[in-house]
């Protein structure tokens, strides 16, 4: 399948970047690695005016130590996140999904601010132009109906992405640069949980740059990981995936939990009810069990093209319980 056409531009400069995506109108995309945009642009799910390529911009692909804690470049690659001495000593989890994320070539391609920013995933959507001919198109796509639900309305398509629970765990920020301002704010508040418009950007803006809270290290109480249950065992989206962080303290009692789940809603889905049972607690096989059953009781999957919200449901509750043994040694 051959590209549409388009005008392609090299900024040298984040500023000039920004302002030839604030005045396209909406018309330009941008691309760091591309494994998600390229795949989209064949398929004629997107069919931008303008390509404008942030890997011309230098300096942006970077992993750096500070006192107030780790900072990413937005066009780090999955593979330097993996790498990274770094992040394996004081964010292992961070490196964990990453390795979860597709095949080698994808990680080797694949950049974070790029998988953070992937669009939604649903079969009736994530086709071929040929594929979709046969059907009115979805909402999604401009059209009226969901074929998920069978009605109009909402958009089921899912959010899939790997790093962005681990990110979100851990309670990490990130700089966004546009036309009239940079700001910081959460990464879980990048997430609108609107299948048609994922993301809260708004028009011209860029992800600048990811913060992660200083870690004591693999050493201390706080201990984070990530579980994905997919189809197939490598190059597989998630049905559903956990990551969990937990800290204790010296007398191991749960001081401070985390779980945040991908797959099972249009934007990262935090199981906060989960997390307050757990805290105050003790690791051991009553609380785990209790925690296990709380999040199946929590946790609401919205209906997607992959798998019924009550076999997803139960999966949630399974990997918890799985999280919570190993954490337990």
């Amino acid at each position: 399948m051959r590209l549409p056409k388009f005008k392609y531009f090299e900024p040298k400069t984040l500023k000039a970047a920004i302002k030839i995506f604030a005045l396209s109108q909406g018309k330009s995309v941008l691309l760091a690695g591309g494994t998600d945009l390229l795949v989209n642009m064949k398929h004629r799910l997107n069919q931008p005016d303008q390509i404008i390529n942030l890997k011309s911009i230098p300096r942006l692909a970077y992993i750096t130590d500070t006192k107030e804690g780790l900072r990413v470049g937005p066009l780090a690659t999955l593979q330097d996140i993996m790498s990274s001495r770094i992040v394996m000593e004081k964010y292992p989890g961070l490196c964990q999904a990453a390795r979860e994320a597709g095949a080698y070539a994808l990680q080797a391609m694949g950049t974070i601010a790029g998988n953070l920013c992937q669009g939604n995933r649903c079969k009736f959507y994530n086709q071929s132009a040929f594929w979709r001919s046969v059907r009115p198109p979805c909402c999604k796509a401009g059209g009226e109906i969901c074929y998920v639900v069978r009605k109009g309305g909402q958009c089921h398509s899912a959010y899939c992405g790997d790093l962005a629970p681990v990110l979100i765990a851990l309670d990490s920020r990130i700089k966004i640069t546009g036309p009239d301002e940079e700001r910081s704010i959460p990464l879980k508040r990048l997430y609108t949980g609107n299948g048609k418009r994922p993301l809260s950007l708004k028009r011209g803006e860029i992800l600048k740059e990811i913060v992660i809270p200083a870690s004591p290290g693999p050493s201390s109480s706080g201990k984070m990981l990530y579980l994905k249950w997919r189809v197939r065992d490598a190059i597989e989206f998630p049905m559903i995936s956990l990551a969990l962080y937990l800290e204790r303290d010296e007398d191991k009692r749960i001081r401070n939990a985390k779980i945040v789940f991908s797959a099972a809603g249009s934007g990262p889905v935090e199981a906060s009810e989960t997390e307050k049972l757990l805290r105050g607690g003790y690791l051991e096989d009553a609380l785990i069990e209790r925690g296990s059953n709380e999040v199946i009781r929590e946790l609401s999957p919205m209906r997607t093209s992959t798998a019924s919200p009550a076999y997803r449901r139960k999966i949630a509750g399974t990997l918890l319980r799985r999280g919570l043994e190993e954490m337990k040694i």
